[in-house]
């Protein structure tokens, strides 16, 4: 048996509240929270699968995006789109208006940034559905008009959270494959730190400064101000970003908490640097 080791960035993307961190956390740590937190920005989450086939067997390290459900924050969601190569998309079995969302948000807009990538359907928090045969029915229907794989699932029992990743891990290493047999280049996947160190700048002076909604425009202002490209940031644009947003700071906080925030942003910023 020959052993292949790869790396890929796979984004776990839908409407607020259908279960993406929770599924997550499920999959990674196998442990459940009724507790709801909002994904600010992006969260990456490491781990790593064995996928065995006939003769071979593949180690993949998925880096995971879970990305920010809010509608309206477009560049955050576009810039945590770059590099993926394969995408599990949740809805809520419960709330019809997120498996819309799939198909009318999510789908077009990943796929104005991505090439085509292998996707897979997740209906989630299926133990909460009135009628399991409706639920099925519903994610058949999805699967046959967007012809992809899918799963009912649930983040508070376990069923078929490992099942998803794991469909995704082989399409995504037979996506490889194919490109190796049509002998186009296959570039690995090295996610931008950066791009992670930016985000949680950006979470962090929407923490300190009242709340998503009410600071993102300011947030996004200073990056803009700062010229940082959010699709590959510059240490130079962040350590400049990080000025700026103490300055925007100043006016909603004493001076000693503006500057350990600052401190600590530079921190994160040296970390990668």
């Amino acid at each position: 048996m020959t052993d292949d080791r790869i790396k890929r960035k796979v984004l776990l993307l839908g409407d607020g509240a259908v279960g993406k961190t929770s599924l997550i956390r499920r999959f990674v740590v196998d442990k459940f929270s009724d507790d709801y937190i909002t994904t600010i920005g992006t969260k990456v989450t490491k781990k790593d699968l064995r996928i065995e086939s006939p003769g071979k067997a593949t180690d993949i390290t998925f880096m995971i995006w879970d990305v920010l459900g809010q509608k309206g924050y477009k560049n955050i969601q576009e810039s945590s789109f770059q590099g993926a190569k394969g995408a599990l998309l949740v809805y809520d079995v419960s709330r019809p208006d997120t498996l819309r969302s799939v198909k009318e948000y999510w789908i077009p807009h990943l796929i104005e940034i991505t090439k085509p990538i292998p996707l897979v359907l997740v209906g989630n928090k299926v133990d909460l559905a009135k009628d399991r045969t409706t639920a099925r029915d519903g994610l058949e229907d999805a699967m046959e008009e967007l012809r992809v794989t899918g799963f009912l699932s649930s983040a508070k029992t376990g069923e078929n959270v490992e099942a998803s990743f794991a469909c995704l891990a082989k399409a995504v290493i037979l996506e490889a494959e194919s490109k190796l047999l049509r002998g186009e280049r296959i570039e690995e996947d090295v996610p931008n730190e950066l791009i992670a160190v930016c985000d949680q700048i950006m979470m962090d002076a929407c923490d300190v400064m009242g709340g998503q909604e009410a600071a993102m425009p300011i947030v996004r202002q200073q990056i803009q101000r700062a010229g940082v490209d959010v699709r590959s940031p510059s240490t130079e644009g962040l350590k400049l970003a990080v000025e700026y947003l103490a300055e925007a700071e100043s006016a909603f906080r004493n001076a000693e908490d503006v500057e350990a925030s600052k401190l600590k942003r530079l921190t994160w910023i040296k970390a990668v640097a």
